[in-house]
C-alpha cells in the first residue's frame, strides 16, 4: 500500500516541498478516520510523488478520497498537489501507475 502525491508540473520546483507538506498534512487530517488510511499509516508508510501534466492531474483530481491542495501565492492559488487515499499496488489507476517520479527540472 502506498500514498500517492501528484504535483502538476506547472508548479515551481522551489516551492515543492513547501507544496507537498501542506497537502500531506491537509490530507493527514481528512483522512485520518479512515481505516485503509490508518492501516497505510500503521503497516506501510510508503510513499510516492509524482510530476503529472494537467491531463494526468484532472483524472487524478477526480478519483475517489483525493485531497487536493495549493499554495495561495503560487499559480494564483490553483489546486496543484493532489494526495490520493494509500491504495494497494494491483488496484492502482493507470494515471498513477504511469507517471513519472517527480524530481527537479533543473539542478
Amino acid at each position: 500500500m502506498r500514498l500517492y502525491i501528484a504535483v502538476l508540473d506547472e508548479f515551481p520546483d522551489y516551492m515543492t516541498p513547501t507544496l507537498v507538506a501542506h497537502a500531506v498534512l491537509g490530507a493527514h487530517l481528512k483522512f485520518n478516520d479512515n481505516p485503509q488510511y490508518k492501516d497505510w499509516l500503521t503497516n506501510s508508510f510508503k510513499k510516492c510523488v509524482v510530476r503529472v501534466n494537467r491531463k494526468e492531474f484532472e483524472k487524478i483530481r477526480n478519483l475517489p478520497d483525493v485531497y487536493l491542495g495549493h499554495e495561495n501565492n503560487t499559480l494564483n492559488g490553483e489546486k496543484s498537489c493532489a494526495v490520493v487515499l494509500p491504495t494497494v499496488d494491483n488496484l492502482l489507476p493507470n494515471v498513477l501507475k504511469f507517471a513519472k517520479l517527480w524530481r527537479p527540472l533543473h539542478d
